[in-house]
């Protein structure tokens, strides 16, 4: 998979962390794995269907989950 399908597939489904209350932290990693790439942090859900992209989640949660 290509850089820029991760880049598409991290702004169609993803959330980019910034700074937050604790409380809004808390209720997004209820249901969210969080990642890091290329030195920035995203929520994913992870009840969400990714259809053809369900590779790409796989990838992402497997090689920078933090």
């Amino acid at each position: 998979m290509s850089k820029q399908q991760i880049r598409s597939f991290l702004k169609e489904f993803c959330t980019e962390v910034y700074d937050m209350p604790i409380h809004q932290l808390e209720l997004i990693m209820d249901d969210h794995k969080c990642i890091k790439w290329y030195g920035k942090e995203y929520f994913i859900p992870e009840t969400n269907l990714f259809g053809n992209d369900e590779k790409i989640y796989t990838h992402l949660v497997e090689n920078f989950s933090l």
